[in-house]
């Protein structure tokens, strides 16, 4: 056998060459699905910590200022917007308000509480907050006996507290987070009463603000659940287990897949908020 015959019957055909790479590619395509996965839930895990961190940030700002921030509704700077008191800054907010304008939802105020602006997906958090958490037992510009109205839970007489409006022992939240039954997909409470409440839209981003305050498409009508957490005149958000796209979905009837959800919810107990605020000395 000659040097030439040799190599041609050492080397590989064609075909061979071919199986081979198929071969490659079946192995690889199968690695890159998992891998893209274990991406997503490193994500999904990211964001899960910052917002736990944005919890005691909340926590440390309440022991610190004796009450919880507002939102930021000026989506440029960060800061919360505050109650205005100052006649020559525009109008004056009612006394029963905490917030600029009475507004209790908007974004995070990153820049207050010194917490990342936007989830790893480029979106801010939206942070909904209880009118009376907003209010320091000692704010004084709730020391009015002539007080009609205040938030919740109902109307007061005039002259009978003339704290009504600033956080106490007494208040409630106003806020509340459910999930569904696996296999029923009833609703069940996971916190009730709850002060404050932050959400990241997550992967998929449906309804969020990306930080150059571009809006994104918002979840299709059929996904319920991530609707209900765009409802800003609803008190209730939903937290459940994160599903993919499917089709015949349904988020609550049972025997059916569920539709897409990816939010995720976090939010402050007003247990642990009273027990830090007792222990600072905040409260009573």
């Amino acid at each position: 056998m000659n040097e030439f015959q040799y190599r041609r019957q050492s080397g590989f055909t064609l075909l061979e060459l071919a199986i081979v790479l198929l071969i490659l590619g079946l192995v690889l395509g199968g690695l890159v699905v998992p891998l893209a996965s274990q991406v997503q839930s490193r994500k999904v895990g990211e964001t899960e910590l910052a917002m736990r961190v944005m919890n005691e940030a909340l926590l440390g700002f309440a022991i610190a200022n004796g009450r919880l921030p507002c939102p930021t509704t000026v989506a440029t700077n960060g800061l919360e917007n505050r109650r205005n008191d100052n006649a020559g800054a525009g109008a004056i907010d009612a006394k029963t308000d905490g917030c600029r304008g009475g507004n209790y939802v908007g974004f995070l105020p990153w820049a207050t509480l010194g917490v990342a602006e936007t989830d790893v997906w480029g979106n801010r958090y939206v942070y909904r907050v209880t009118n009376e958490f907003t209010r320091a037992k000692d704010d004084p510009t709730a020391d009015d006996p002539l007080y009609l109205i205040c938030a919740s839970p109902l109307p007061v007489v005039a002259g009978t507290d003339p704290n009504t409006c600033t956080l106490d022992l007494t208040d409630k939240g106003n806020l509340s987070v459910e999930t569904r039954n696996a296999s029923t997909k009833t609703k069940r409470n996971l916190s009730i009463e709850v002060p404050a409440i932050i959400i990241s839209f997550g992967p998929n981003g449906h309804g969020a603000t990306s930080s150059q305050n571009i809006a994104q498409p918002i979840p299709a009508a059929v996904n319920l659940d991530e609707n209900q957490n765009l409802n800003i005149a609803s008190s209730v958000f939903l937290s459940r287990t994160a599903t993919a796209i499917q089709a015949g979905c349904s988020d609550t009837v049972a025997g059916q897949p569920y539709c897409e959800f990816d939010d995720i919810v976090s939010w402050v107990s007003s247990s642990i908020l009273f027990s830090r605020l007792l222990a600072a000395g905040r409260l009573p």
